[in-house]
């Protein structure tokens, strides 16, 4: 289901995932969430039958791996497809030499990401007009 794009039109059904999720349903400004940063980042596409469900990115800096922009359309909620992306985006850091993990998670969201291992630094700060804390997650 899930994969690492390459092909433009594979990226842009991640960037159309993203904006239904981000831009439309929480009210995140396009600038907010297309930065100058799309054109390194890897980019990650679920897909059913075809269908643009779910997306995120990797970018990697120095021996961190941050998970970013993780996103699933509001119809395909609550099938573990969120789960299925962290799990995947995180064996294609490791898979590239990654063993150290951030993300900004929205401030709800914080014990999911948990379940994956990652702890909550420091205090809440505001991303894009939504409540986030900075995670954390190492390999042993």
């Amino acid at each position: 289901m899930f994969r690492v794009v390459t092909a433009q039109q594979d990226v842009l059904k991640a960037l159309i995932v993203r904006g239904v999720v981000f831009i439309e349903e929480q009210g995140v400004a396009y600038d907010g969430e297309i930065d100058d940063f799309e054109s390194e980042a890897v980019h990650i596409l679920g897909e059913l039958e075809g269908e643009p469900v779910a997306a995120g990115r990797l970018r990697f800096m120095e021996d961190w791996a941050k998970l970013e922009r993780i996103a699933v359309r509001p119809r395909w909620r609550g099938r573990n497809h969120g789960r299925q992306a962290v799990h995947f985006m995180l064996e294609e850091a490791r898979r590239r030499g990654y063993r150290r993990f951030k993300l900004h998670a929205q401030a709800h969201l914080t014990d999911f990401y948990r379940e994956f291992g990652f702890v909550t630094e420091g205090d809440i700060f505001d991303e894009c007009g939504i409540d986030h804390y900075l995670m954390t997650m190492r390999d042993l």
